[in-house]
C-alpha cells in the first residue's frame, strides 16, 4: 500500500513523475523546501518573541495602572490648601486607607484578569 492511497485527497508525485525530472530539478527543488522550512523556523520565532514581548508590555503597564489611582489621589489630595487632617483627625487615616484600598482593589482586579 502506498502511501498516496493512505490520503487519497493528496496527489503526491509517483515514480514515474520522478523519474522525468531531471537532477538539477529535484536539486533546486530540495533547496527550494529547505529555504521553505529555514523561513518558517523563522516566522514561528518571530511570532514567539513578538508575544513574549506582548506579555511583558501588558505586565509593565498592569503595574503602572496599580499605581496610577494612589498617585492620581495623593496628588488631588497635596494639591488642596484647605487641610481636613487640621480640622478632622481622621482624615489622613481616612486618606492613607482610601489609597491602599484602591490601589490593592486595582492589583486584585488586574490579577483576576490575568494581566498580573
Amino acid at each position: 500500500m502506498s502511501d498516496n492511497s493512505k490520503y487519497p485527497s493528496l496527489h503526491g508525485l509517483t515514480e514515474k513523475d520522478l523519474s522525468a525530472c531531471s537532477k538539477e530539478e529535484l536539486h533546486t527543488f530540495l533547496l527550494g523546501v529547505r529555504r521553505y522550512r529555514k523561513e518558517l523556523v523563522l516566522l514561528h520565532q518571530k511570532s514567539v518573541d513578538l508575544y513574549e514581548g506582548t506579555k511583558i508590555a501588558r505586565r509593565v503597564s498592569s503595574w503602572l495602572v496599580v499605581f496610577m489611582i494612589p498617585t492620581l489621589l495623593g496628588g488631588i489630595y497635596a494639591a488642596n490648601f484647605y487641610q481636613p487632617e487640621n480640622r478632622f483627625v481622621w482624615a489622613w487615616p481616612a486618606f492613607l486607607l482610601l489609597v491602599l484600598a484602591s490601589g490593592v482593589a486595582m492589583f486584585a482586579h488586574l490579577r483576576r484578569k490575568g494581566c498580573l
